[in-house]
């Protein structure tokens, strides 16, 4: 499975499994965390973060962005990794963050947060996903 692929099964799991009616895969946007999520979407003014891992180096590699410091802004009020099965270990589950996989073409939970209504995890960066939001609209011509 590729980045890509994942990518492609994310932005269908926002639309349909959360219901987000605005969904952005790989959209290069100012953020102040320099952050270009591999999938984002909102549902009910609540952002759903998706970041898509399809190799070891890449997962741990994530860690060491900005926007991983706890006292950084960042992306997302709910912040999911979407891999294929088995790439990462219950353990190695950043807190508060949930992990799903891709088998047999579905989405499946597997370990840490995993998604309710309720109350989210995270603090987003507001203004950061706005900015994502008018520059998004900005390339739509009237």
């Amino acid at each position: 499975m590729t980045h890509n692929d994942l990518v492609k099964k994310a932005t269908i799991w926002l639309k349909n499994t959360f219901h987000c009616r605005i969904v952005f895969s790989e959209l290069v946007a100012y953020t102040r965390s320099g952050e270009t999520p591999d999938a984002i979407g909102w549902v009910n003014n609540k952002s759903i973060l998706i970041e898509c891992k399809t190799s070891r180096s890449d997962f741990f590699a994530d860690k060491k962005k900005k926007a991983r410091n706890p006292n950084f802004p960042a992306l997302g009020h709910w912040r999911f990794f979407l891999t294929p099965p088995g790439l990462i270990q219950d353990d190695e589950i950043p807190e508060d963050w949930g992990l799903y996989e891709v088998i047999d073409k579905q989405v499946r939970y597997r370990g840490g947060r995993k998604y309710n209504h309720g109350a989210h995890p995270f603090k987003s960066d507001r203004d950061s996903e706005v900015a994502m939001l008018v520059s998004a609209l900005s390339r739509i011509e009237s």
